[in-house]
């Protein structure tokens, strides 16, 4: 289908093509004719998600675009969620019950007079709290908590209610502006004042309701932490008095620099013997010459008894000055030994020198020298051995220090290693405590909702849309009944055209017909059917010459059809009217009576079924029984009855030179037509040749041309331009 014939489509049925469009627009307007007003209010909120600033913000730090939208649907649906609207839904309860008279800024008459209706007089005494819309919104949850089922419920969930979730759902428009970090809530109603309030409970529920889930998130994660950190603590604590205790226990205040000192004082003290031994050998030594030169008095001196208690009483003394000095470091206390052990030295000499004295002659007085000499190292030796004494005992105490000092080093070193793992826990703790309250104050300055565009009350209505809806409803049925005659066009089996006459029949298109009763006044008939004579006869010519028919006449022409009503009699008689143009005399056969009669050149004959068939054995004997004089004219034509009721004999159909098949344009090609057709074919030795009937005047000119018609220049250009013909002029 090209353009030329889609706007003849449109003009064939364009009565259709208006009129269920119009009465659809024109029920749509009378659905319509008590529709409210409606009125939009809206508001921004600057939300900070993308762009914000906070304590854990950085100058470098990138966006990531997947959780800045993830934050945003978070923040849509928490806009969205039933909780949300559901709190609004009771706010804007509450502060409509306290409202006593209607007003363009508070509620309109309408819904003044509809709350009324929906809270009984009763029942509104006991939620509203005059003076206090924040009280009668906690006694109006309570209310609604207090069963499943009750007024402010049913309120909740009406759909034809302000209050309503879904009304209010339904109302609601939320979206973010384009990447900005704003966020656009629109809201519409009936009511200016219901517009204004319903937004500004929207906005402040949310920025509530959203602040809180943040916060709640940070605060378990604080809570949590600031537990772990207790119990951290309190490990911690144990372990390091635990410490202390075993320390106190043990008398250790640095077991490493403790554990140092004993090993170098043990040092100390090795080296202090291997000296000391040293110089207690070399006394030794010296003590054992002098007493050899005077062995004599040896005995004398060894069995005073005085002596030995002397002796007994230096070693004493000097014993403890060799641990005084050694050990204890008491400068005093050494003082008052070594005074001491002068004292007795003092009185051990006093001792020797009157042994020496009551022992000798004046001629010994060389030996006091020597009696001298072996007092000096006798003294020596005394006090080489109790310093050697003195550090063996030192040594000794070594060996129980160290038993005691192993097992404590294990012991302290576990424990210093529990202190230290408790101590690092209780840090890490302490971090992501930090952290989290860092966090936590980070996404208190940055969750910040704040309202850049506050909610205004909206002062005109918004355009009615009524006027789209009935264009749209025209559209809409302009479209739809657009397709439905398209699809019947393209898609239906109506034959319409030529083309489709050859699809369905199989059978070869001869020439057409228009509709007479339907043609345009513009149109010159005469010159149309000028054009399609002279068609059919160039048409027919070709025919009979192509099967050496036109020698023999007279010419003999069947005109069938399936059904009745065709136009089988219209056409065979619109031919013979033609035809008589060209030929002197023309028979034309007719089942049916014909008016007409006795037109020149034309003879009307009508027959009665087809009798004596048995001596018949083609077409000209039968038209020879029934018209004896036959061969005078020069056409015959013979209209068979149609061919879905009756049966035609096929010897009638023998030596027919063309055999016409009329074929309405407007009916619909079945199957069973297509059967009929095949036997009817089966039967002739002429193959049919269909004629179209009916046909639409814009149609014809696949067959003629160029419809000869009065147009206007404007037409002619209109067609020109369809048909993209620009060369003609």
């Amino acid at each position: 289908m090209n353009l030329l014939e889609f706007i003849r489509l449109i003009a064939r049925n364009w009565k259709v093509l208006v009129l269920f469009p119009l009465t659809t627009a024109g029920i749509v307007f009378f659905l319509t004719r008590n529709t409210k007003k409606e009125y939009v209010s809206n508001t921004q909120v600057y939300t900070g998600i993308a762009s914000g600033y906070g304590i854990t913000s950085g100058e470098n730090d990138r966006v990531d675009y997947f959780a800045v939208n993830n934050a945003f649907d978070n923040l849509m649906a928490t806009i969205k969620s039933r909780e949300t609207i559901e709190e609004v839904g009771m706010r804007l309860l509450a502060k409509h019950l306290l409202v006593e008279k209607p007003s363009y800024k508070e509620l309109s008459d309408e819904n003044f007079n509809h709350i009324k209706e929906l809270i009984p007089e009763k029942l509104r005494k006991q939620l509203v709290a005059k003076g206090s819309e924040e009280l009668t919104f906690f006694r109006i949850e309570s209310y609604k908590k207090s069963k499943e089922v009750n007024e402010i419920v049913s309120i909740l969930s009406s759909p034809g209610s302000i209050y309503g979730l879904e009304v209010i759902s339904a109302n609601m428009n939320a979206q973010r502006k384009q990447s900005s970090d704003m966020i656009e809530i629109s809201y519409k109603s009936n009511d200016p004042a219901v517009c204004q309030q319903t937004l500004q409970y929207i906005v402040d529920v949310v920025m509530i309701r959203y602040k809180g889930i943040k916060g709640t998130e940070t605060n378990n994660v604080v809570k949590d932490f600031e537990e772990q950190l207790r119990l951290a603590a309190q490990r911690l604590r144990k372990s390091e008095d635990k410490l202390r205790d075993y320390s106190s226990e043990k008398k250790i205040i640095n077991y490493y620099e403790q554990a140092k000192f004993v090993a170098e004082s043990k040092e100390n003290v090795t080296a202090d013997r291997q000296k000391q031994e040293m110089a207690l050998e070399a006394s030794k030594a010296a003590l054992k010459k002098v007493e050899e030169k005077i062995e004599m008095k040896k005995n004398i001196i060894e069995v005073n008894s005085k002596l030995s208690k002397m002796r007994e009483q230096l070693a004493e003394v000097t014993y403890k000055i060799a641990n005084a000095e050694l050990y204890e470091g008491n400068k005093t206390l050494v003082s008052q030994y070594k005074s001491e052990a002068e004292k007795i030295k003092k009185q051990i000499k006093e001792e020797v020198e009157s042994q020496y004295k009551w022992n000798n002659t004046p001629e010994g007085l060389p030996r006091a020298n020597i009696l001298s000499e072996w007092l000096t190292n006798y003294l020596a030796v005394e006090e080489n051995e109790a310093r050697l004494k003195v550090i063996l005992h030192r040594l000794d105490g070594f060996d129980a220090i160290y038993k005691e000092l192993a097992p404590v080093g294990s012991n302290l070193k576990r424990i210093e290693r529990e202190v230290d793992v408790n101590e690092k826990e209780y840090l890490s703790v302490l971090h992501g405590l930090n952290m989290a309250r860092l966090r936590q104050q980070s996404l208190e300055m940055s969750n910040n909702l704040s309202i850049t565009d506050y909610p205004f009350l909206p002062l005109k209505p918004q355009p009615s849309k009524r006027t789209i809806f009935i264009i749209m409803a025209f559209m809409a049925t302009f479209i739809l009944t657009l397709a439905i005659v398209l699809g019947k066009s393209l898609l239906g089996r109506t034959i319409q055209s030529p083309a489709r006459a050859e699809k369905y029949t199989g059978l070869q298109f001869f020439s057409a017909f228009p509709n007479y009763l339907t043609l345009d006044k513009k149109v010159i008939i005469e010159h149309l059917d000028d054009a399609i004579l002279s068609h059919f006869i160039s048409n027919m010519r070709i025919h009979l010459k192509s099967n050496g028919n036109d020698k023999t006449p007279p010419l003999l022409l069947t005109i069938s059809s399936i059904k009745k009503g065709e136009g089988k009699s219209f056409c065979g008689k619109l031919l013979a009217e033609k035809l008589k143009n060209v030929y002197d005399d023309i028979l034309y056969l007719s089942p049916d009576e014909l008016s007409g009669d006795n037109l020149p050149g034309i003879t009307f004959q009508r027959y009665s079924g087809y009798n004596k068939m048995g001596e018949i054995n083609n077409a000209k004997e039968w038209i020879a029984s029934l018209v004896p004089s036959y061969s005078k004219y020069k056409v015959i034509i013979i209209e068979l009855v149609e061919l879905s009721k009756f049966s035609i004999p096929d010897k009638v159909l023998n030596g027919i030179s063309l055999n016409l098949f009329i074929l309405s344009s407007e009916r619909v090609w079945s199957e069973a037509d297509s059967r009929a057709l095949g036997v009817f074919t089966k039967m002739t030795t002429t193959k049919p040749m269909v004629i179209l009937n009916n046909t639409d005047i814009d149609r014809l000119e696949t067959i003629v041309g160029e419809i000869p018609k009065r147009r206007s220049n404007v037409r002619k250009v209109a067609k020109r331009i369809v048909t993209f013909d620009f060369q003609r002029t």
